[in-house]
Formats: C-alpha cells, structure tokens, sequence
C-alpha cells in the first residue's frame, strides 16, 4: 500500500507566533547550469592569477575582479536552489517574510493590520516559454499571495494545490481575516 505524501512545510506554533517554513523546490537543471558557470569562472580566477604571465596585469586584475563577482552571484543563486527556504512567521502585530540561504538572508516585515485578500494563485502554463521555466521547476505554479496597500506580495511557492489550501486556512486563522 503506498503511504500518503507528507507536507514540504514545517509547522512551527508557539503562543504568541507561528512560524512556517517551506524548503525551496529544486530545480536540477539550473543547478547544473549555476554549476558550470561557477566552475568556468572559478577556473578564470586561477587562471588569471596564476597562468596569465603574458598578460598585462590591468588585465589580469580585472578578469579576477570579474570573475569573483559573477561567482559570487553564481554561488548565491546555486545554494538558493541547494538549501533555500521560505519563511513565514506571523504574530500578534507583524507578518515576516524571509528567504534564507547559506550565503544571504532576505527579510521583510509587513503591519498585519494591512494585510487583506490572502489568496492562491495558480499560474500553470499549458505552453510557451513560462510551462518550459514550470517543466524545469524554476518557476512555480502554485503561490499564497495577499494585498498589502497597492500591492501584491508573494509569500510562499513551491507547493502543490493541496498544501496551499491548508497553509492558506492556517494563515488566515492566525491572522484573523475570517
């Protein structure tokens, strides 16, 4: 007999705050591509200090200085896909979305009082170039967004129809827009 799927998220409830958090879906052929351009630069870095006598040095300081920037970025994209999570917590006065990865952490701090209309949205493509970006798993179909002012924010994706609706319930219990 098969064994139900589990939930991607973790539920974390305290007193005064709920914490959810959703591991990022992987998504293997970005990690691939993200992979070889790290390496391609991460070989310019060597090269450029150590095998490139026969170029002047302005040369070789800016390859390096290249280099280590697009490897940077490279790396900062690969370990959001390796081990990025969503993070969700709510309490009494705040909503707080964060996304957090080894290399960098982004947080934003919401008035709870503000927050309206917490919805689903499904933006599954049957064709074209954004169904390929959703094959590839470096889009995703399924996102919990809410209107903050004039304003959509994203605040969590990643997860199936199913997880949504829940997480969808818990949100809107937590932050009381019955």
């Amino acid at each position: 007999m098969e064994q139900p799927k589990k939930m991607t998220s973790t539920i974390v409830e305290t007193t005064t705050e709920i914490t959810i958090s959703t591991p990022k879906r992987k998504s293997w052929a970005l990690i691939f591509f993200l992979s070889l351009i790290t390496l391609q630069f991460t070989n310019g870095i060597v090269q450029s200090l150590f095998f490139a006598s026969d170029l002047p040095t302005i040369e070789r300081i800016i390859i390096f200085i290249l280099s280590v920037i697009v490897v940077y970025f490279t790396l900062k994209g690969l370990l959001w896909q390796l081990k990025g999570v969503r993070e969700i917590n709510i309490s009494k006065n705040s909503l707080k979305l964060s996304k957090l990865s080894p290399l960098w952490t982004k947080t934003k701090l919401y008035n709870i009082s503000e927050v309206k209309n917490l919805d689903i949205k499904d933006e599954s493509a049957s064709e074209g170039p954004t169904a390929m970006l959703q094959l590839l798993r470096i889009t995703d179909k399924i996102k919990i967004t809410f209107s903050y002012g004039y304003e959509t924010i994203t605040a969590t994706s990643g997860i199936d129809q199913t997880e949504a609706i829940e997480l969808k319930d818990i949100m809107k219990n937590k932050i009381g827009l019955n």
